[in-house]
């Protein structure tokens, strides 16, 4: 604890310093990666590569802020880096990120310079990778005991100040079953308990229940068990699954537990916008269309005319919208498809040697009530939504053609039409992961 006092101090004293250290780049249209444990940016033409992060404890997870000018990172705690679980973590094949594990959180500008701890490691607490509100000046991340048996009510919320080190004006959030959801002008949250729905300051106090009785059939599945604000809104709806009551009995690791989609308007008017055997649920960037998966089958329904088109992709793919809602990426296992919201079109763009899985193949079973799932903390697509990026993974077929530079990272140029302009550009061909463009509002993303 002295050796963390003494740092406090040291980076209290810094703080005044710090933005004047330009080293490296200063926002804009950046992407980022981690190789070997370090934090990267690179230009969009594969130039200028610059290592943001370059500690001796790795970085194992991070996310863009709103504005594209500071990363949240998560570094893995040195003691129990040496343990035999931490030598042995299990990284998510699509993300690239392990889940929770003792691990410091860290703030640093686009720039480089000193990172800022906001909040220290223990080798006896494990930690979630952090997510922004939309704000950009407050982080939410998930700490639960290393020894204790997962649970969602085992588990404590916190927010934090993105400027302020070592847990200075970080306040813990109410108990919940589900990850709380930042509101769109990022002043509240909202989750859910046996008492009902609620929301909160981010200061964890003004508790409001607007929903005062524990929704049915709650706790769901996690990846079910959300409470969603609707983005892009200036008096949002809000968005949850409950279980539809001829499905109660049905085991919750069957993979076919039937839910409704109920979106419940500021107002207080709820309606159903779907019945399924959904496996994850997030909305559009715009607010206007929810998206839905079962197994395979991927659905986009518009809230205002009721209309929905499927798409076609691999079970357990992370959906990526496009910044103005009208594009849609699944990035698979084995492919990336390309959905156009407009027309309702699709195509596979990237795939393997494998055989992809067909529509209507069984769904995978759905996680317990007591998996610690976390949203996606980036997006692959640029801000102007005409360009994204993707790792290879060794998926080396780009539209039936082999890719001939190999695998890597490469950036897509569409038209207004949702058209590929030209071939796939690789900028980097290190042992890359997690590579983004810019920041991803969770309340539009699938856990994981």
């Amino acid at each position: 604890m002295k050796r963390h006092h003494v740092l406090l101090l040291l980076i209290l004293l810094l703080l005044p310093l710090l933005a004047s250290c330009s080293p490296g780049h200063v926002g804009g249209n950046e992407i980022a990666f981690v190789r070997d444990g370090h934090l990267w940016t690179i230009d969009p033409d594969g130039a200028n590569a610059y290592q943001v992060v370059s500690g001796a404890d790795p970085v194992i997870g991070y996310a863009w802020s709103p504005d594209h000018h500071i990363f949240v990172f998560r570094t893995l705690d040195s003691t129990f880096a040496k343990s035999a679980a931490g030598k042995h973590l299990t990284f998510n094949p699509i993300t690239g990120m392990p889940g929770d594990v003792p691990s410091t959180l860290n703030t640093v500008g686009i720039d480089g310079g000193t990172p800022i701890p906001i909040i220290f490691a223990s080798s006896d607490i494990s930690r979630s990778n952090a997510w922004w509100n939309a704000s950009g000046n407050r982080v939410l991340y998930r700490e639960e005991p290393l020894s204790s048996v997962q649970s969602p009510l085992g588990v404590s919320w916190w927010v934090s100040q993105n400027d302020q080190p070592s847990g200075i004006a970080r306040k813990s959030l109410p108990s919940t079953f589900s990850i709380p959801s930042f509101s769109p002008n990022s002043s509240l949250a909202i989750g859910n308990s046996e008492q009902g729905v609620f929301t909160t300051t981010l200061a964890g106090t003004n508790i409001q229940y607007i929903i005062p009785s524990v929704l049915p059939g709650h706790p769901l599945p996690t990846s079910l068990e959300r409470i969603l604000w609707q983005p892009a809104h200036q008096n949002p709806a809000i968005l949850y699954a409950i279980a539809v009551p001829s499905s109660q009995s049905k085991s919750f690791g069957s993979g076919a537990l039937k839910v409704q989609l109920e979106l419940r308007e500021s107002d207080g008017h709820t309606s159903s916008l779907a019945t399924c055997s959904c496996t994850q649920f997030a909305w559009s960037p715009d607010g206007n269309s929810v998206l839905y998966s079962t197994g395979s089958i991927y659905t986009v329904v518009n809230i205002h005319s009721g209309s929905a088109f499927t798409i076609s992709g691999e079970a357990g793919s992370l959906p990526y919208w496009s910044p103005d809602s009208e594009f849609l990426l699944l990035d698979g296992l084995h492919t990336l498809v390309l959905a156009q919201i407009a027309h309702q079109s699709q195509q596979i763009l990237l795939s393997d040697s494998s055989m992809t899985q067909e529509p209507g193949a069984s769904s995978p079973a759905l996680p317990g009530v007591d998996g610690l799932l976390q949203p996606a903390s980036n997006s692959p697509w640029a801000s102007d939504s005409r360009h994204f990026l993707f790792l290879t993974r060794s998926r080396l077929s780009w539209q039936g053609q082999r890719l001939h530079s190999g695998n890597g990272l490469y950036t897509v140029t569409l038209d207004n039409q949702g058209k590929v302009q030209g071939t796939p550009n690789l900028i980097d061909s290190g042992n890359d992961s997690q590579a983004s463009w810019s920041y991803e509002d969770p309340n539009t993303s699938f856990l994981f």
